[in-house]
């Protein structure tokens, strides 16, 4: 594969796309916002006007936010369907979050053999993305995933087939469930711990060597790093309200996948409370208290 198309260049997509193309790849690139576009133009890709002028690509990633837009990518009067004609049976990765039921509804409205559909979505954050170490959970048939392998190779260093088409987004979900949490309870408990007196990287030294480690914790210095983007008052990567607006996204899709599944989430459903309940600067408050203490001499 060598002409790829990727729609949907915001926070993550944009390093994804901008990695694609150091891999090698000819992107085609779409995204409704002409800002989030520019630094991807400016690495290398050919813009198109829409998911119709992708009638050439060997595969096309679709990394918008919601159900709604993966279906409007794909069936809306510009979308892809729309532009593809005979003989094309390109393959489609949808990297977005969205819901497994979802996606397989999206499977039964699509032609086998015009489109081959995987779902691959993705976990790292920007800052993996734009190292191109993302871990990408593909579902859907294993000749697809085959296929396209090596453009899931550009964008990320880990990666899984899952099981049958919407596996991928299943895992994602339980893995958003896991680390959202971790997001908003970690800065939490270390903010507690410097009102005490505790130092924040003394603190996650042990909490690394006790039973609290977590993804956040393990890699706290690039944490530090992505905290202190937050604090920008610019916030170039939308990250601060990212985390009150996706990560809500991510956090509902899990509790209704789960209630369509007849299971209780009463864990998640506080954490979709607890988030809702509180705003991005109260979370930067506490951003501000653990960082104070890197300038402190």
């Amino acid at each position: 594969m060598k002409t790829i198309g990727f729609i949907g260049t915001g926070m993550i997509g944009n390093p994804m796309a901008r990695a694609l193309i150091k891999a090698g790849f000819h992107l085609k690139a779409h995204d409704q916002n002409a800002k989030a576009l520019e630094s991807v133009l400016a690495a290398g890709a050919e813009p198109v006007r829409g998911p119709t002028d992708l009638q050439d690509a060997e595969a096309v990633v679709i990394m918008v936010n919601t159900m709604d837009q993966v279906n409007a990518v794909l069936l809306g009067k510009e979308g892809l369907v729309a532009g593809w004609g005979d003989g094309s049976k390109p393959v489609v990765a949808v990297m977005s979050t969205v819901s497994p039921e979802g996606i397989r509804e999206l499977r039964e409205k699509l032609d086998p053999d015009e489109i081959r559909l995987l779902d691959a979505p993705v976990s790292g954050g920007a800052i993996l993305a734009e190292q191109g170490k993302l871990a990408i959970m593909v579902g859907g048939p294993e000749e697809d995933f085959a296929l396209v392998r090596p453009v899931f190779e550009g964008m990320g260093d880990k990666i899984y087939h899952v099981g049958p088409l919407g596996s991928g987004m299943g895992m994602k979900l339980v893995n958003n469930m896991i680390a959202i949490t971790s997001m908003l309870i970690v800065p939490e408990a270390l903010a507690l711990g410097t009102k005490y007196g505790l130092a924040a990287d003394r603190m996650v030294d042990i909490i690394n060597k006790s039973s609290g480690k977590t993804f956040i914790t393990e890699n706290w210095e690039m944490h530090k790093l992505l905290l202190q983007i937050i604090m920008q008052k610019d916030d170039p990567f939308g990250a601060r309200q990212a985390l009150f607006t996706t990560g809500r996204k991510d956090l509902e899709t899990a509790k209704q996948w789960a209630s369509s599944q007849g299971f209780a989430t009463p864990v998640l459903e506080r954490v979709i409370d607890g988030l809702s309940a509180m705003d991005a600067d109260f979370f930067s408050e506490r951003i501000s208290s653990i960082l104070e203490q890197d300038k402190s001499p």
